[in-house]
């Protein structure tokens, strides 16, 4: 396989004209002058969470206890005896009554509760300051510089760069300027 390469090395340049074509590139440094300068810019929106104290004046209604209220430990008491009783007497498992019990007590509580909010009565309205922790979005439009799009006068006519530096009208700056050569 060595042998094969090295056959068409020596055949490419044995015949004229099957060489590859070879280039030239030089660099030289030259100065123009700054015609005019282009801030680039970005704008983008940036969100802000803002926490802010609202408070506001509510009417609250006024409670007034009309009858008699119902007693929640009274109730509880009496629906866990009256739980435990039903309890044992329909199975004579163990724990049966406990399980009744405390089904009975829940039940006598909820029953109290009901009752007494029942027996209430809104006698009137009280104004309160109410107040709450809420969060806005503040919406602030930010412009950055990304660059600069300069044209500079060089070699009799005007070309057009992106620069990241700043550069004022009339500023002479130094160019690469690259010139490759090449056969057709």
């Amino acid at each position: 396989m060595r042998s094969l390469y090295a056959s068409l090395l020596c055949l490419s340049i044995a015949i004229p004209g099957s060489a590859i074509a070879g280039s030239t590139t030089s660099v030289d440094s030259i100065v123009g002058t700054v015609g005019y300068v282009e801030t680039l810019k970005s704008t983008y929106v940036q969100e802000t969470q803002v926490p802010q104290r609202v408070c506001r004046l509510e009417n609250v209604p006024i409670y007034a206890q009309s009858g008699q209220q119902s007693d929640e430990l009274g109730s509880m008491i009496v629906g866990g005896l009256i739980g435990s009783a039903v309890g044992n007497g329909l199975t004579s498992k163990d724990g049966a009554g406990t399980v009744g019990a405390v089904a009975g007590a829940l039940i006598g509580r909820d029953i109290a509760s009901k009752n007494n909010a029942a027996n209430q009565q809104i006698v009137g309205y009280q104004e309160k300051n109410v107040c709450e922790n809420i969060t806005t979005i503040r919406e602030d439009l930010i412009e950055t510089v990304t660059g600069y799009r300069i044209e500079v006068m060089v070699d009799g006519r005007s070309i057009t760069l992106d620069s990241n530096r700043s550069y004022r009208t009339g500023d002479q700056i130094y160019l690469n300027r690259k010139t490759t050569y090449s056969l057709r």
